[in-house]
């Protein structure tokens, strides 16, 4: 199992593909890389894409809670990337995976050739609007009840069962085959930053500072992370481009494979 030490812990990672290096910066938190692979191998014709497990999550190390801030984690994403022998990596943040994907930006701004941001936002959307979303693609009560639950998990297996509840509701049209992306996922409530860290996000202002080339890919039902929110992206970050895919939730590149895709490659094409 390739793990990298660094920064006072350990890094689980794995790669898959060829070309130029991609970190694949899995949502949450408190899941794994799992999300992504082997998801989104067929980008591998245009990177090489470098899954890896966030501090806390999956099978890297278990440092204290409070070493899980973003600046920490984008820290750790630029340490991984210089183990691994890349001055400069492409990111693809998915999710939570996401805020720290902008982190990364922000901070390791020499660091980053392209930057692709996934089904996120630059800032937390409130807990009652993210309801009040599932509430309109017809949430039952009991999914409702996890949503509402998931800060007070005090078990792996007791957090794991909320997300299980929850999931479909972050598909626009849910398959019993989606099930599958949670198969192997290892959960962790030590996982996730503390909440002062997570309620304090929001780079809205300073989204304009972003000045690599940047891909916006956003599900039309996604309840969590709405369109909204990537527009929002879109209009911050100079020459950004966004794509909207109607028939997609949360993870488009599930719903829509093809489609997510070949938006990819066709940005990459023209931003090489």
């Amino acid at each position: 199992m390739p793990t990298a030490a660094m920064n006072g812990t350990t890094l689980y990672y794995q790669t898959a593909g060829q070309g130029p290096p991609c970190l694949a910066m899995h949502g949450g938190l408190g899941l794994d890389h799992h999300e992504l692979s082997p998801w989104l191998d067929p980008l591998g014709d245009v990177f090489q894409l470098i899954y890896y497990d966030h501090r806390g999550n999956g099978a890297s190390g278990r440092p204290p809670r409070d070493t899980l801030t973003h600046a920490q984690l984008a820290d750790d994403a630029a340490a991984l990337a210089s183990h691994l022998g890349h001055e400069k990596v492409a990111v693809l943040g998915f999710s939570y995976g996401g805020f720290i994907a902008l982190e990364f930006a922000l901070r390791h701004p020499e660091r980053l050739s392209h930057l692709i941001l996934m089904g996120t936002a630059p800032a937390l959307l409130p807990g009652a609007e993210v309801l009040a979303n599932a509430r309109r693609l017809g949430a039952s009560a009991a999914q409702l009840e996890a949503l509402e639950s998931e800060d007070e998990a005090d078990t792996d297996q007791a957090f794991g069962k909320l997300i299980e509840v929850e999931w479909p509701l972050y598909f626009h049209a849910y398959r019993p085959g989606y099930a599958r992306l949670l198969d192997d996922v290892v959960y962790s409530v030590r996982g996730q930053p503390p909440a002062t860290e997570t309620a304090a996000y929001d780079v809205t202002a300073r989204l304009g500072e972003i000045t690599a080339p940047t891909l916006i890919l956003a599900g039309r039902s996604d309840f969590v992370c709405p369109p909204s929110q990537a527009e929002v992206m879109h209009r911050g970050i100079p020459g950004s481009e966004l794509h909207v895919f109607e028939k997609s939730g949360h993870m488009p590149y599930v719903e829509e494979p093809e489609a997510t895709f070949a938006a990819v490659h066709d940005w990459l094409a023209r931003n090489r």
